[in-house]
């Protein structure tokens, strides 16, 4: 699978092709409203964050997204929405790749993880929603915003608790 420590190309595209299907399927599984969505899908994410980095990791939540758009619609297909997942998956590859992971630093880097997984969740999906959605003036947004805070608390809440049970049972068999 290694080759002087390096990755082949092959086993990269098979390992993202098929965190790409786990987020689909894990992403599916749970019904989903315009606003209430909390899911485990950015595990396949993390994975791929930790071993190939930032740009594969962004790239694979993205791709999880837009084709989750194209074969499984539930609404109206919002680019903005696929590009906070990108942004959320380059923030999980910025954190993670090549990082010591051992100890109060796995900790430390979760809640650093799950402090940008609020900020990109309660702001730019909340905004691309509203895009979406709408509103008859701007206070819609606002009540978006309130309506979200629970959903992207406990979305937080799963990044801090969760990657650092992913990083020492999955994680750590997948690189060996």
């Amino acid at each position: 699978m290694q080759r002087n420590n390096v990755y082949s190309r092959s086993y990269k595209l098979v390992l993202v092709a098929l965190m790409i299907a786990m987020t689909l399927i894990i992403n599916r599984v749970f019904p989903a409203t315009p606003v209430y969505h909390i899911s485990v899908d950015f595990i396949p994410v993390f994975i791929v964050a930790v071993i190939f980095g930032p740009l594969w990791s962004a790239l694979t939540y993205a791709l999880a997204d837009a084709i989750g758009a194209i074969l499984f619609p539930v609404g109206p297909f919002n680019p903005g929405i696929t590009f906070t997942l990108f942004l959320l998956g380059l923030a999980f590859g910025l954190v993670f790749y090549k990082k010591d992971l051992s100890g109060k630093l796995l900790w430390l880097r979760s809640l650093l993880a799950a402090a940008i997984s609020l900020l990109i969740k309660l702001l730019g999906t909340t905004y691309f929603l509203y895009l979406t959605f709408g509103g008859p003036n701007g206070m819609g947004y606002f009540a978006y915003v309130i309506s979200r805070i629970p959903n992207c608390v406990i979305f937080a809440a799963l990044v801090f608790v969760l990657l650092p049970i992913i990083q020492r049972v999955i994680v750590v068999r997948i690189i060996k």
